[in-house]
């Protein structure tokens, strides 16, 4: 069985998710803080009339959250139900990958539960992100909690 990963960067790693959680790529919009949102929950944007969310992926992942550039975007992505936009440094393309291309052995302790997999193609990584557990419910709830306070 062959999926379809959107390839994506965070601190010059490539990360894929499954293409069919996304439904949209924005540039960088207007942010309005929430407060006493968790770190990694920067604010929430409006997206068409709805109040989305936003995630830094970076401080999800814990890693550095990096200066905004012109390849700096959101990924608006569905996940129980609601649309959640995600920060990432940059997107590059949708990729193709065989079952046979990737590795489902954990990489991590830490990271086991977000990553699925490590991809290669054309000799180089893809981290495969479950998007859920990465978003898990916890943290949906509290990005809803704070929508509805924003709304």
């Amino acid at each position: 069985m062959n999926d379809q990963y959107l390839t994506l960067s965070i601190n010059k790693q490539t990360y894929g998710l499954l293409i069919s959680t996304i439904r949209e790529i924005n540039r960088i919009s207007e942010i309005t803080p929430v407060p006493d949102s968790p770190p990694h929950v920067v604010g929430v944007m409006n997206l068409r009339g709805k109040v989305i969310p936003v995630v830094d992926l970076r401080m999800r992942l814990r890693s550095p959250s990096t200066e905004i550039t012109k390849e700096t975007c959101t990924v608006v992505v569905e996940t129980q139900g609601k649309h959640i936009g995600i920060i990432v440094d940059s997107v590059s393309s949708v990729i193709v990958l065989e079952e046979g291309n990737i590795d489902r052995t954990p990489v991590a302790q830490e990271g086991a539960n977000y990553v699925t997999g490590v991809g290669t193609i054309d000799s180089s990584m893809v981290l495969l992100l479950d998007i859920e557990k990465c978003l898990n419910q916890d943290l949906v709830s509290e990005v809803s909690n704070q929508e509805s306070l924003a709304a």
